[in-house]
């Protein structure tokens, strides 16, 4: 199993749209069985964003490092079992009716999901033992 993007994924995510990057995502954390997130010392960060609040969540180290600058930096990245994401911060994230923001790039949003439909299709995934976008 391996916990790095290929050169040919890392390239290719700077220009996907929020679809390909659920999507990569789903694959990625489905495969490595883990969740990244920033930490600034107590818990994963959050943002607003408007009046919603949302999470920031990647696939690999990596790509949580690099979005460790400007706003957000000084904050570390934390990885999380995909176990422990589908079982406590998903179930927080709900209970506060904050968002999910897949892969945000430097100076763009990620893809925004709420916390239920990710679980649907992760959970969905986990039992059919394939990935599946039908949650």
């Amino acid at each position: 199993m391996r916990y790095s993007p290929y050169e040919h994924e890392y390239e290719a995510v700077i220009s996907m749209t929020e679809s390909e990057l659920l999507e990569y995502f789903l694959t990625r954390v489905f495969e490595t069985e883990e969740v990244w997130g920033l930490d600034d010392g107590a818990e994963w960060i959050m943002r607003e964003q408007g009046a919603q609040a949302s999470m920031p969540v990647w696939p690999y180290k990596k790509f949580a490092s690099e979005s460790a600058v400007g706003h957000w930096g000084g904050f570390n990245p934390q990885a999380e079992s995909l176990e422990e994401f589908l079982q406590n911060t998903i179930m927080v994230l709900i209970e506060e009716n904050a968002m999910l923001e897949v892969m945000p790039r430097q100076s763009e949003v990620g893809c925004l999901i709420s916390p239920q439909k990710l679980k649907s299709i992760l959970d969905g995934m986990i039992e059919a033992g394939t990935y599946t976008m039908d949650g």
